[in-house]
């Protein structure tokens, strides 16, 4: 049985192939930032991006998710809305504490 990656460069390398061209023409760039696989939070935890965010903070050495309704203005953290941190085709999708 030949199961396929859930994500990665063996699952869509020419997407890869891509990105890595964009990094070598854009070095110091490349430094910060990364390709992250959403798939924890897409399939596993089941977040809708387009009707969530993310805001992350640091506490005690981890770095802690939540995920919020991007329409419930009144829960959602005003103190850790700093700053993009993740962003995906249809714009930012996790907020960062500037720390981070």
């Amino acid at each position: 049985m030949d199961i396929k990656p859930a994500c990665g460069p063996e699952r869509d390398p020419e997407f890869f192939e891509e990105i890595n061209k964009v990094l070598t023409r854009y070095p110091e760039a490349a430094q910060r930032y990364s390709v992250s696989c959403l798939r924890l939070e897409t399939v596993v935890l089941k977040i809708d991006l387009e009707k969530q965010i993310g805001i992350s903070r640091v506490e005690d050495g981890r770095i802690i998710t939540e995920f919020y309704d991007r329409d419930d203005e009144e829960n959602v953290p005003k103190d850790l809305l700093t700053h993009c941190c993740t962003y995906n085709h249809s714009g930012c999708v996790h907020l960062c504490d500037p720390v981070m």
